[in-house]
C-alpha cells in the first residue's frame, strides 16, 4: 500500500521549506519544495534505501491520531501544515506555534530523508551538563528535563515546551562562547559538555573568565524564569559533612488530562520523571494512575510537606493499555 506525505512549514519573514515523500513498500522517493512554490528538483529523488527501522519509526508516530489543529496566540511565529495520505485514508492537520507532542520525533525522522532541509537546525543545541564544584546541572531538551545533583541529593523537574524557551536563550550564550584553555597541572573550576543536534560534542573547562560566568548567569536566570518552583538552589554545594542518611523523595504528578501537580513521596529510587505509578486518591484512598512529572530529595526540616501526613505512591503502573498514559 503506498503512502503521500507533503509537509510545510515557515512563516512569512524567513519563507517555507515543503517535501513530499511517496513510499510504496520499501521504495521510497521524494520531492524538495521551497516557499511552497519553487520546485527545486523538477523530479522526483530516489531515496538512499531507506531502513525498516526508518519507516516503522512513521508508523510509531500515530499521526492518523493528531488533532486537527494545533495552535498558540504569538506573533511572527511558525506555521506548519501535513497531508497525509496512507492508502485510502487522507489526513489533514495544522498548526501555529503550537504542536503535537511528537513532532520532533517527526522532525527527525524527515531529516533523515532529507538533511539538507534541516528542518531541525543541525547546530541546534540539544543537551547542556554543567559540572561545577562537585554539583552537575543537565538540561535535555528531548526528554524536556533539568536535573540539579548535588553531592548528597538529587532533583529532577519536567519543564514541559518551556525547555525550548530556555535553550533558544542559552543557545545564543554558548555559539559565541570561547574559553581560553586552562595550565593542565590545575583542575578546572568549572566544566561545560554541550551535546549538538548533529551527534557532535563541545567540552569548555576554565578556572575563571571574565566572558563566561556573566553569561552562565545569564543562562542560569533564564532557567529560573521559566521554572520559578525550584525547590533546588543551583550551584549552591552542600557541605561534605552531609551524607544521604534521612533523606527523602517526593514526587510531583498529574493525573490524565489535567496539568495540576500533587505531591506524593515514595522510597523507590528507581522512579524517574514520566513514569506512571499508582496513587492512593481521596478519603476512600482509590488507586489511579498519573505520571511523574518532577522528583526532589529533602531533608525531613526541608520536607515540602510533613512526612508523617503525607500521602504515598504505591508503586510504578505496569499495564499495556498506560503505554500511552
Amino acid at each position: 500500500m503506498s503512502k503521500h506525505i507533503k509537509f510545510t512549514i515557515g512563516n512569512m519573514i524567513g519563507g517555507y521549506k515543503t517535501v513530499e515523500i511517496f513510499i510504496k513498500g520499501s521504495a521510497v522517493s521524494y520531492k524538495i519544495l521551497r516557499s511552497g512554490l519553487l520546485n527545486v528538483d523538477k523530479n522526483k529523488k530516489i531515496a538512499a534505501k531507506m531502513s525498516d527501522e526508518w519507516l516503522a519509526k512513521l508508523a510509531a508516530l500515530e499521526i492518523f491520531s493528531w488533532e486537527k489543529n494545533y495552535s498558540a496566540s504569538a506573533g511572527d511565529g511558525t506555521q506548519w501544515e501535513l497531508i497525509f495520505k496512507d492508502g485510502r485514508k487522507i489526513y489533514r492537520v495544522n498548526g501555529s506555534n503550537a504542536y503535537p507532542e511528537n513532532f520532533e520525533k517527526f522532525l527527525d525522522w524527515l531529516d533523515e530523508l532529507a538533511p539538507k532541509l534541516e528542518f531541525i537546525n543541525r547546530k541546534r543545541l540539544e543537551k547542556i551538563m554543567l559540572n561545577y564544584a562537585e554539583e552537575i546541572l543537565t538540561l535535555d531538551r528531548r526528554d524536556k528535563t533539568l536535573s540539579i545533583i548535588k553531592k548528597n541529593s538529587r532533583h529532577i523537574y519536567n519543564l514541559g515546551e518551556d525547555i525550548n524557551k530556555i535553550f533558544d536563550g542559552c543557545q545564543k550564550f554558548f555559539d559565541t562562547l570561547e574559553v581560553e584553555e586552562i595550565d593542565s597541572e590545575y583542575s578546572a573550576q568549572i566544566k561545560i559538555e554541550l551535546v549538538i543536534h548533529d551527534g557532535s560534542t563541545k567540552t569548555f573547562e576554565n578556572l575563571s573568565n571574565e566572558k563566561l560566568f556573566p553569561g552562565l548567569t545569564n543562562c542560569l536566570e533564564e532557567i529560573h524564569t521559566f521554572a520559578d518552583d525550584l525547590t533546588a538552589e543551583i550551584f549552591s554545594p552542600l557541605s561534605a559533612e552531609i551524607d544521604n542518611q534521612g533523606k527523602y523523595i517526593f514526587c510531583k504528578v498529574q493525573f490524565k488530562g489535567t496539568f495540576k501537580n500533587y505531591t506524593y513521596q515514595t522510597d523507590d529510587e528507581t522512579l524517574s520523571v514520566g513514569d506512571v505509578v499508582d496513587v492512593p486518591v481521596g478519603k476512600n484512598n482509590d488507586v489511579t494512575q498519573a505520571r511523574i512529572v518532577e522528583i526532589g530529595y529533602f531533608d525531613e526540616y526541608e520536607a515540602p510537606f510533613p512526612v508523617d501526613k503525607i500521602k504515598k505512591i504505591i508503586g510504578k503502573h505496569i499495564a499495556d493499555t498506560w503505554e500511552n498514559y
